[in-house]
């Protein structure tokens, strides 16, 4: 109800028709929706609604339900419709960015991917055969063992070891890639060898790259499992971990891990990393359907790692092996070509195979590093005279040629061919290489295999002085025209510097034309005709770089003791009889005393053998090789 004063406050509506409108004379004065006063909520009604939502939070008092929900008014106001419109686009550009970047991203990881893996099936091929997981192992696993290749410099031998163990656990399912495999015995079931485990399968009626696969996967195993020896697995965290870090009794003081490596493992939680080196060799040598070239690697890397272990006698029997390998693959009777009790090949021999001598080889460099010197000697002469009587080849074939100034270079337009070929078509898998069971004949890389076996006789000739025995001489039954006539160090050195002499021309032989800025006198002309490819001729080359610098090296060796022999002799004079008797002895050599002691022609001799490894520095530099004299290392240990 109204009161009396508010009621005679008013105008009569008579008045009111007679007044003028307030809008002609000021402006309207505009107000706030949010800021009523008390004097608006009893005024008359207006046009405009009071609605709670136009009030702000200090007049919710008179609006007890608009504190009672206040976010959701808030919420309201902020969600209009032109807002909500825009953060829904907003939103959806957010989600169709975020799954483009990511369908980029990973359709770049896959393009990598394919192009990583087309680039190690281009360096390691793998058999066409295969599943596709299988050879990815197989690339993957080769791989990991080129440092400079993984990224990190260094080699994962339990991830590559767990790689290679994966593939054989394809390649011997025969629900998987091992289809029509069979176990040695075929129906009976196969061979269990204590302390080495099952033997080899009879693979006959795969095809020659899964054979070739497989072996190579069996030796890349090998080499795992040697780099993993004595390394343990902690079960509970599936890491390999080296045997010093152990905690554990039979380790009462570890070694600490590096830093950012994980904790070493206790001793109850560890078992053996990898399995041993003699599962995968002996599986090689136990699987039917491998060559002898294939066995015989085989044999001679078992032996190899048997000497490694300390274990010689062991490693005789495994060289033992390799040579009856070898043996077993001649048409004729072993009698004809060598003596198999004590390994020298017969002078008349006709059929001599590049497997008889690599595991003659191998037999004699095993008795030298036994010091069993006169059981070595002859096998190397022996060995050397069958390198030097080997026959041409049949039908020779030119080394390649270089990019001599007479030569036409290729053009632009058949690069480019030959490099989109390439990328379009993919390559086919390698041809199998030699079995090594035909009569060897002069290749690319008996030159070098010839001073290589000068260089062991050389050593062996040399270290003959300091044995109680006596020195060796040259049986003139090998080589009439060797026959010792002065000491064996001399003899020796002689023999060196011979090897280094052939290692030398045969590399210049076989370098680039980059060597034509060598002095005239180190220039051979070209006339080396011999079968081979382009890979044949690189590996010839690097086997006649690693002889050169081990021969060069063990030459530097002998003249510097040979000097001090000398140094020792002239200041022997000025001893007494006892020290003179052991001046006369030499600081590192014993023996007869050797022509050119008191005359300084030792010290003119390392002068002279000063210059020559400058000079072969430079030349195996101009070759691409980084000449590092110390990487030779001799058969006895000379370098």
């Amino acid at each position: 109800m109204v009161s009396a004063r508010l009621k005679g406050g008013r105008l009569p509506p008579l008045f009111r028709l007679l007044r003028f409108p307030k809008t002609l004379h000021r402006p309207p004065n505009l107000r706030l929706f949010t800021q009523n006063s008390r004097r608006l909520l009893i005024s008359p009604p207006s046009s405009r609604p009071q609605l709670p939502f136009l009030y702000s939070s200090a007049n919710t008092s008179l609006f007890p339900t608009l504190s009672r929900n206040r976010f959701p008014l808030q919420l309201a106001r902020l969600l209009t419709t032109e807002r909500k419109t825009y953060l829904k686009q907003q939103a959806w550009a957010a989600v169709k960015i975020t799954t483009i970047g990511w369908t980029a991203l990973a359709l770049i990881a896959t393009i990598l991917f394919g192009i990583e893996n087309e680039r190690l099936e281009r360096k390691f091929p793998s058999p066409e055969e295969w599943s596709w997981m299988s050879r990815w192992l197989y690339r993957s696993s080769r791989g990991e063992e080129i440092p400079e290749a993984n990224g990190t410099g260094l080699v994962d031998w339990a991830r590559t070891g767990q790689d290679y163990r994966r593939l054989l656990g394809r390649l011997e399912d025969i629900n998987v890639d091992g289809k029509g495999i069979r176990p040695s015995l075929g129906a009976d079931g196969d061979i269990y060898v204590a302390g080495i485990g099952r033997t080899g399968f009879d693979i006959t009626v795969k095809s020659e790259p899964w054979r070739r696969g497989y072996y190579e996967c069996l030796m890349g195993a090998a080499r795992a499992a040697e780099h993993l020896d004595t390394w343990v697995r902690d079960k509970t965290r599936n890491i390999a971990f080296p045997p010093g870090v152990i905690i554990g009794p039979s380790n009462p003081r570890p070694n600490p891990v590096p830093y950012g490596a994980k904790k070493a493992p206790r001793e109850e939680d560890c078992e053996p990393a990898f399995d041993s080196p003699e599962h995968y060799y002996m599986k090689i040598l136990t699987t039917s359907g491998f060559h002898s070239r294939q066995r015989l690697h085989a044999a001679l890397a078992y032996a190899d790692w048997l000497e490694y272990k300390g274990l010689p006698s062991s490693a005789e029997g495994m060289y033992d092996w390799a040579l009856d390998i070898a043996i077993r693959a001649l048409p004729t009777d072993a009698s004809e070509v060598i003596d198999t009790r004590t390994g020298v090949l017969n002078e008349d021999a006709s059929h001599i195979t590049p497997n008889i001598l690599l595991a003659t080889t191998a037999l004699a460099r095993h008795h030298a590093q036994t010091q069993n010197l006169s059981v070595a000697l002859p096998i190397f002469l022996s060995i050397l005279r069958a390198q030097r009587n080997l026959p041409a080849p049949s039908a020779p074939i030119q080394l390649p040629r270089g990019t001599d100034s007479s030569d036409s270079d290729p053009s632009m337009l058949s690069l480019f061919a030959s490099f989109a070929r390439s990328l379009l078509i993919a390559p086919s898998y390698p041809d199998a290489p030699p079995s090594g069971d035909l009569p060897a004949t002069r290749s690319v890389i008996t030159s070098c295999e010839e001073a290589a076996t000068m260089s062991h006789v050389g050593e062996v000739l040399f270290a003959s002085s300091t044995k109680p025995s006596g020195t060796l001489s040259i049986p003139p039954s090998l080589f009439p025209a060797k026959t010792q006539a002065t000491s064996s160090q001399s003899s020796g050195l002689a023999w060196t510097r011979e090897s280094v002499a052939l290692a030398e021309q045969t590399l210049l032989s076989l370098s680039a034309p980059s060597t034509k800025s060598s002095p005239s006198s180190l220039r051979p002309p070209r006339s080396l005709s011999s079968r081979g490819t382009s890979r044949e001729v690189a590996t010839a080359r690097q086997r006649c770089i690693e002889c050169l610098l081990s021969s060069m090296e063990n030459w530097k060796l002998m003249v510097a003791q040979l000097q001090q022999q000398e140094a020792a002799k002239r200041a022997g004079s000025a001893f007494s009889p006892q020290r003179g008797s052991k001046a006369q002895r030499g600081w590192f050599w014993s023996g007869s005393n050797t022509e050119g002691e008191n005359d300084g022609t030792w010290e003119r001799e390392a002068q002279m053998v000063e210059m020559k490894s400058r000079e072969i520095a430079a030349l195996v530099k101009e070759d691409g090789w980084t000449a590092q004299m110390e990487t030779g290392r001799g058969v006895l240990g000379f370098a």
